[in-house]
């Protein structure tokens, strides 16, 4: 079941909301409004579609928190064969970058699965919805939030980073290698990107294990432009159609929005 929440969203145009702030939110390249849409490949098959945005801010046991959505649905053909409902939410502290809370929910055929996790960084602690609890490091973050961490990186090539994340009941350090430089060309448009991998140990964004490559422009907004994942059965190639930038709310620590 669902964790009940008193979720009050903040969206960029909330101009209240921006005039006297209850926190400092520490530099990000993404914001509330943020929004980017992909076409997601089987193969040779166009597959579905998948949609990943900041929704806006949500106050989450005291934090502020940027609310992270990410949504994987098949198109009607490839429904036919092998139906996907995928919908992956976390909450990212706004001033420490931190993954507080985590709710995977996927479908996928016949496969069914729902992980919810809270995050004690006090505590240091991943607390399940089953009860189950399993210790963690202060700053771990959950497979998305990550995602969204590694974006604010001072990306440099040849360099592996390591981030503390928790997965699958474990927590670890996340490697995070650059492998160089490609120019990527999508729908969206064409960029100077990093190719950037990420060591995942455990269930990732999708069901399968796999290899995963992230193709991440080299400007000040850090766009995921293309993500290709090696599965047991083939190749996942998802590919940005369209991007709207989000409305950073600080550029700086300490800084109002």
């Amino acid at each position: 079941m669902a964790l009940v929440l008193s979720i009050n969203i903040w969206f960029p145009n909330s101009a209240s909301c921006q005039e006297n702030p209850s926190y400092e939110a520490a530099p990000s390249v993404y914001g509330p409004g943020e929004r980017m849409v992909f076409s997601i490949g089987y193969g040779p098959i166009n597959a579905g579609e998948g949609i990943l945005e900041v929704v806006g801010l949500t106050e989450y046991k005291g934090h502020t928190c940027y609310h992270i959505q990410s949504k994987a649905n098949s198109n009607r053909f490839f429904s036919s064969i092998y139906k996907v409902r995928d919908k992956i939410t976390c909450y990212i502290d706004v001033e420490t970058l931190y993954s507080r809370y985590f709710n995977k929910r996927l479908r996928e055929g016949d496969y069914k699965k729902t992980v919810e996790i809270d995050f004690d960084h006090l505590a240091e602690e991943a607390r399940y919805s089953n009860g189950e609890t399993y210790p963690i490091s202060s700053g771990v973050q959950d497979v998305l939030s990550a995602f969204y961490y590694v974006r604010n990186l001072d990306l440099e090539v040849g360099k592996v980073y390591k981030v503390p994340a928790h997965s699958s009941r474990r927590t670890y350090d996340l490697n995070v290698i650059i492998h160089g430089k490609e120019r990527v060309e999508v729908d969206a448009g064409t960029w100077d990107c990093f190719v950037v991998e990420p060591v995942i140990q455990g269930d990732g964004l999708f069901k399968h294990e796999g290899k995963l490559t992230l193709y991440i422009s080299d400007d000040a907004q850090r766009i995921p432009v293309l993500i290709k994942t090696k599965v047991p059965v083939g190749s996942i190639n998802v590919e940005l159609t369209d991007y709207r930038p989000g409305i950073p709310i600080a550029t700086a620590v300490g800084e109002s929005p």
